[in-house]
């Protein structure tokens, strides 16, 4: 991807030219910046139906303006159609918007981050990005600036970068040329910096676990998709938070290490580690959706259920949705909370079933490979189990975003009676 929008350079190529043009390096807000450059350098009729998109009815020429106090009184004051507009990356929580009470009182002055006009509008853009929350005062100050005086009350509107992704991703087909250009590396760049709904994974991301070069931009953006994979995971109007919100409240991405080969995001509480709980890998083949006991207390609460309701344990993994695997290493300390890990054995339910008529794989809770499990567990002094279902990489590829939330939460749903029964006290 060429990530222009960070560099003082802003570059593109039309169908019969291409152009630099030096921006100012110390703007704060480099996504304000991306958005206003790209609505800037696009034809006019970009810009127009990103206003349309706002609620606002433009024709002509749209004028932008990147971290100036103000574009003169006169000019605000000769508009019908004022506009205060907050870019945030997190979503308003409901019934709390910070476009209610913008008439208190104001301290001091404030300049937004990036203007919109034309003859008849004024968009103010004041933006967040990460966690940060827009600040009501600052909020009240812009919006003084665009009521001078008239009777006519300006309007206020919070939208999500997400949001706003999701729209030029939508106008994208419609696009052609040097707009289509331009508009695709403002997405990416989005999508670079996880301010995006979660689109998917796409080839280069599984083709980075088998370089032995790790590309740096390649690591960060896989990082950004796995944790917004999480969110929407966790908190979908369906995901798992609509299971078990005491249990499932927080998600986690694990660092990515020299030598690893997977990314990770585990689903739980704040100590997850101390339960049985849910995580999705990325790896080179694909998706896996597991459960995952790993550390000792995890590991505890697993052998006391077997041991007290040996034959409930049985029916719930009899009951988990084929084929999926279970498997068990042995994990030795090497220093410090870090482990080595050393495969055991891996036992496939549902993959094929032997023409003999005895109980098979783990389908049937009389199986002697429940026998062969529980005796691992009790004989290896550090066991790591987990129980996996995989999303083959060409799947992964062919699902949307949202189709392919909507596959991991469905196999998530059904790990989870496991994930209570081990965690359930007596």
């Amino acid at each position: 991807m060429t990530d222009f929008h960070d560099n003082i350079f802003y570059y593109y190529r039309g169908p019969e030219q291409s152009q630099q043009k030096q921006l100012d390096p110390q703007l704060e807000n480099n996504t304000t910046k991306a958005l206003v450059n790209t609505l800037k350098h696009c034809d006019s009729a970009v810009a127009l139906k990103f206003l349309e998109w706002l609620g606002i009815t433009a024709t002509g020429k749209v004028e932008t303006e990147l971290q100036k106090t103000t574009i003169g009184k006169e000019r605000i004051h000769r508009t019908s159609q004022r506009l205060l507009l907050g870019l945030t990356a997190v979503p308003e929580r409901r019934g709390n918007s910070i476009c209610t009470n913008l008439e208190r009182s104001v301290n001091g002055d404030s300049r937004p981050d990036g203007w919109l006009y034309g003859e008849d509008f004024v968009v103010l853009i004041e933006s967040k990005v990460g966690n940060a929350s827009l600040e009501p005062n600052q909020m009240r100050s812009h919006f003084c600036k665009l009521k001078v005086d008239t009777p006519q009350e300006p309007k206020c509107e919070v939208r999500t970068w997400a949001e706003v992704h999701q729209f030029f991703v939508t106008l994208l087909p419609e696009l052609k040329d040097k707009n289509k250009f331009l508009v695709e590396q403002f997405t990416q760049y989005l999508e670079y910096k996880n301010m995006s709904e979660f689109s998917g994974f796409e080839e280069e991301m599984f083709e980075f676990f088998v370089h032995a070069e790790k590309d740096s931009d390649t690591k960060q953006e896989i990082r950004g998709r796995m944790d917004l994979l999480g969110k929407k995971v966790l908190l979908k109007p369906n995901g798992l938070q609509v299971l078990n919100k005491s249990f499932y409240t927080m998600h986690h991405v694990g660092n990515f290490g020299s030598k690893d080969d997977h990314f990770w995001v585990a689903f739980g509480p704040k100590e997850f580690g101390n339960y049985a709980h849910q995580t999705i890998s990325l790896y080179d083949y694909g998706l896996d959706v597991f459960v995952n006991i790993e550390l000792a207390p995890a590991v505890k609460k697993l052998r006391e259920k077997i041991r007290n309701e040996e034959l409930k344990f049985r029916e719930i993994v009899s009951e988990l949705p084929e084929p999926f695997r279970v498997i068990i290493e042995e994990r030795k300390n090497k220093q410090a909370s870090i482990f080595d890990y050393y495969p055991i054995a891996t036992l496939e339910a549902g993959i094929r079933k032997l023409p003999n008529p005895e109980p098979y794989g783990l389908k049937d809770p009389k199986s002697n490979g429940f026998d062969y499990l529980e005796r691992l567990l009790e004989q290896i002094k550090f066991p790591y189990v987990s129980l996996r279902k995989r999303i083959d990489r060409k799947r992964i590829l062919k699902l949307k975003g949202d189709d392919l939330v909507e596959e991991v939460v469905r196999f998530m749903k059904a790990f989870n009676p496991l994930v209570e029964f081990i965690n359930k006290r007596r």
